[in-house]
């Protein structure tokens, strides 16, 4: 009897290292591997590592071996959309905003406009939304508004200060001005 507790006790002590080594040793899964579990467009882009096949409503990474080349001209790359414009976007915005890039840049428009430039020439859509142009050369000058529509260096007269003024308007010498739009006049005169 006393043999065989002896038995059990050794292979008893001969497992527990082994264990304890493996605690020790934890399992790190390769980051470019989740992309493959991801089901929709939304949930993949959230990751950075991540792209969106279109075409097979699949998600990848272009940095693994087997990927190089999948899907080239029907991607959605990861774009970091808060560093690339300085804005404060959440990770689900920013997958969001990837995703339906397309559908967003209708929202660029003043709701005058059907057609033309986006954000009136003088931003970039991002989201659906403008975010205007600036002038490192003069930080003083600025252009806004939600389809950035004004600025303040556009008035040369009398009456000017600090704006807002819209790009459409064009100041008279008598201090009035006129409201322009698609390059012709609108019969209105804003007196002062």
């Amino acid at each position: 009897m006393q043999c065989s507790r002896v038995k059990v006790a050794f292979l008893f002590l001969s497992v527990l290292p082994w264990t304890i080594m493996a605690a020790k040793r934890p399992f790190v899964m390769d980051e470019r591997w989740v992309c493959a579990v991801k089901v929709s467009c939304f949930d993949c882009l959230k990751l950075s590592q991540c792209s969106w096949c279109v075409k097979e409503n699949k998600c990848f990474s272009n940095e693994l071996w087997g990927n190089k080349g999948l899907c080239v001209n029907d991607t959605i790359e990861f774009t970091d959309f808060g560093r690339k414009y300085k804005l404060l976007v959440s990770i689900v915005e920013n997958a969001q905003c990837s995703c339906q890039s397309k559908e967003n840049e209708d929202n660029c428009f003043s709701p005058e406009v059907t057609k033309g430039l986006k954000c009136s020439g003088r931003g970039t859509c991002v989201c659906g939304h403008c975010v205007c142009d600036t002038d490192a050369a003069n930080p003083s000058k600025m252009i806004m508004g939600e389809y950035c529509e004004y600025d303040n260096f556009s008035c040369d007269g009398p009456k000017c200060t600090e704006g807002p003024y819209h790009i459409s308007q064009v100041y008279e010498n008598d201090g009035s001005f006129k409201v322009y739009r698609d390059d012709s006049l609108v019969e209105k005169d804003y007196s002062s």
